[in-house]
Order: structure tokens, then C-alpha cells, then sequence
């Protein structure tokens, strides 16, 4: 378990969909622990670490990874990184591997049959809607395991086929595992998780998506499986992203046709004419290998650059229930009153031992009433 809180810590720094973690490991002498023992001295002549990483990774400490950790644990989460065997195979061979990975439900070395995505379209036709259902009823009867999102639309659809065929799936989040955004499909990641199936973010606190938080998960959707479905893409829309993810991931593409001639299925015509396999049942899907084809079916997509970090709302979590605020808890939202605290200030503010107030100041962000801020600092939510 040790070695995780070094990606956890990378992570937290570097921020969710950032490959620099991955490049660490795999090319710094002693990888990620390596990495963090050297210190500040190294990290500023390296030429690939900027000055505001630097600065991030010395503000970021060890002891709060080990803190995040630990309250994951306690709430059920299965915590991965690419050191541990859990960890997805398919994720590796991508070019910005997660560093960390939360879930809920089955382990994903635990879910049998192929994995396919199968993603589209939020607003979509109602022929849209049933090809979903019915393409993703048909994979899991045949035993494989659909991977998809958590919105409305072809997302919520996709998920109704898998729940009808009593079948497996994994859902991939833009945000934590205990957000109460997309409450309209709440019910499907219910179902999946009864059925043995799995939720999956990179984000241990997230309340909403920030800028990007989308096309960041999309690669994690596409990256899990050799095979991926889009079920109505307009020319300039969301949907055309997972295309550009496929691409460049080297993955087998099927595309759900649509009326002839329908504006809304415009980007997915042109992906049938640049060698996407047409699928109107799902056994398409199955009956083809997974290879990409040798010419590639859209031009590469830049890389994702991750925005910084957005203002969270205030939110309750699924912890359990209290009575009211705790003293300690008072006592620190007394003290982000009049705006930001280092943790060094609120320490010595509260009085309180650092390992508690650690522990105390991830409960209550996890609560949304404080949210992180760069350079160890916090701020109060909610008013």
C-alpha cells in the first residue's frame, strides 16, 4: 500500500489526466518514491517540471496522500495505480495513463467477457435511445461487459440494455464517487453496482466536472476497451471526441449509421466513410476483431491539457449522518471565516494535533464544507 500514496500525492499535484506521473515512473531513477525523495532541488532543474509544478509538488505533502487514503479506504473504495495488479491492463498502453483510479463495486480484473464502449449523443433521436438499449442488451447476453458514462441520453440508455440483460457494466465518472451530479441516472449506477458491476473515477473529490473533466474521462472510456460503439455524432459535437480518443489509442471503431441523410448523424457518416464498421444489433460488434484498421479514422487530437482547478459547490457526501458540526469542525470553519488558512496557520489557530487536523480537514471537505486550494491552503464553502 505504500507505494500508493506517492502516485496519490503525484496526482494531487500534478492534477487528474496529466501524464507526468506515468512518465516519472516509468523513466526516473526509483520511479515516483524516487522522484519525492529527491525533493525541490531536482524537481527545479528538471526541463519537463514547471515552476508552478514544482511549486505544487512541495506544497503537496505525503502525510495528506496518507490521509486521502485512509478515508478511502473507510468509505469502501478500491484504490489503484499502476503499480498494483488491479490495475487495467488496456490503461497502460495509452499515452496519459490515470495515476490513480477510485471504484465501487466489482474489481475490474474481476469482469469477465470483452470489454465495449459504447457512448454517444445526451440529446438524442429516439432511434438513437432504442440502438443503445438494444446494442448493449445483446453484448451483455453474449457475456461481455459494456463500458460507458454516467449522463443522460445514450449514456442512461446504454446502461438500461446492460440492466435488462441482467449484465455486467462499468461506469466511468467525471466526478467522485460520492457527487450527487447526473441525480437523474443515480438509479442506473445503483443497478450496476447490485449487478456486480463497477464505478470508476480518477477524481477523489470532485462535486461537479470542471473545464475539460469530460474530454478527460473519455479517454479512460475508450482507453479501458479495444472496442468502442458511438451512437449518433453530429459533425461538430461532444460524441466526436471518443473518436479522436480511439484514434489515437489505436481502437476498433463501430458506428451506429442513423436516418440517411439526418443533420444530428452527420459526424458519424464520415466516420463510416473513413472505415468505421457500421452496427445496427450489437453482433457486429463481436462477430469483427479488435484491431484498428491501418489508416487512422480521424486526425489526432491534441493532447488534453488539465485547466486549473475549478470552485466546488457545497455538497453533502455519502458519509454517515451527524448531529450538527463537531467543536473542532466550528472551530476551523471559525477560522476560514475571513478567508484562506494555510495548514500551518489552522493548526496552530485550532490548536490541534497536524495528523488529526489532517484527517479532520479531508472529512470536511468530503462534506463540502471546505474545499483545497493550491499551496496547502483551504477555504470555506457554503457561507
Amino acid at each position: 500500500m505504500e507505494h500508493i500514496v506517492f502516485w496519490m500525492w503525484a496526482q494531487q499535484a500534478f492534477g487528474a489526466g496529466s501524464g507526468r506521473p506515468w512518465h516519472i515512473h516509468r523513466s526516473f531513477p526509483g520511479g515516483l518514491e524516487g522522484f519525492y525523495r529527491e525533493g525541490a532541488r531536482c524537481w527545479n532543474r528538471l526541463d519537463y517540471v514547471s515552476e508552478s509544478q514544482s511549486a505544487a509538488l512541495s506544497a503537496c505533502t505525503l502525510e495528506e496522500a496518507m490521509v486521502r487514503l485512509d478515508c478511502a479506504m473507510r468509505l469502501g473504495w478500491q484504490v489503484v495505480t499502476p503499480e498494483c495488479e488491479q490495475y487495467p491492463g488496456e490503461l497502460r498502453n495509452i499515452s496519459d495513463p490515470p495515476a490513480v483510479l477510485y471504484s465501487k463495486g466489482a474489481k475490474l480484473g474481476e469482469l469477465s467477457g470483452p470489454k465495449v464502449a459504447v457512448v454517444g449523443a445526451r440529446k438524442a433521436a429516439p432511434e438513437s435511445l432504442d440502438a443503445a438499449r438494444g446494442i448493449c442488451y445483446r453484448l451483455s447476453i453474449a457475456g461481455g461487459t459494456v463500458v460507458t458514462g454516467e449522463a443522460v441520453g445514450v449514456d442512461g440508455c446504454a446502461l438500461e440494455g446492460v440492466i435488462s440483460a441482467r449484465g455486467r457494466a462499468v461506469c466511468v465518472l467525471a466526478v467522485d464517487l460520492t457527487s450527487s451530479y447526473m441525480a437523474s441516472t443515480s438509479h442506473l449506477r445503483k443497478r450496476v453496482l447490485d449487478l456486480g458491476g463497477t464505478l470508476l473515477t480518477e477524481y477523489f473529490s470532485q462535486n461537479k466536472p470542471d473545464r475539460g473533466g469530460f474530454q478527460l474521462r473519455n479517454r479512460i472510456i475508450t482507453g479501458l476497451c479495444p472496442k468502442v460503439v458511438l451512437v449518433q455524432a453530429a459533425e461538430k459535437s461532444g460524441t466526436m471526441i471518443y473518436a479522436r480518443h480511439a484514434a489515437r489509442q489505436g481502437r476498433r471503431l463501430f458506428v451506429f449509421p442513423g436516418p440517411e441523410g439526418a443533420e444530428e448523424f452527420a459526424g458519424s457518416r464520415r466516420l463510416l466513410k473513413e472505415g468505421a464498421a457500421p452496427v445496427v444489433t450489437g453482433s457486429e460488434v463481436l462477430d469483427q476483431g479488435g484491431a484498428a484498421p491501418d489508416k487512422p479514422l480521424f486526425e489526432e487530437a491534441p493532447a488534453v491539457r488539465k485547466p486549473p482547478p475549478g470552485r466546488k459547490e457545497a455538497h453533502e457526501k455519502g458519509l454517515p449522518p451527524e448531529k450538527g458540526l463537531s467543536p473542532e469542525q466550528e472551530a476551523v470553519l471559525d477560522l476560514l471565516g475571513s478567508g484562506e488558512r494555510t495548514v500551518d496557520e489552522l493548526t496552530e489557530g485550532s490548536g490541534m494535533d497536524p495528523g488529526k487536523l489532517l484527517r479532520l480537514l479531508t472529512r470536511m471537505e468530503l462534506k463540502g464544507l471546505i474545499e483545497s486550494a493550491p499551496g496547502r491552503r483551504y477555504r470555506r464553502l457554503g457561507g
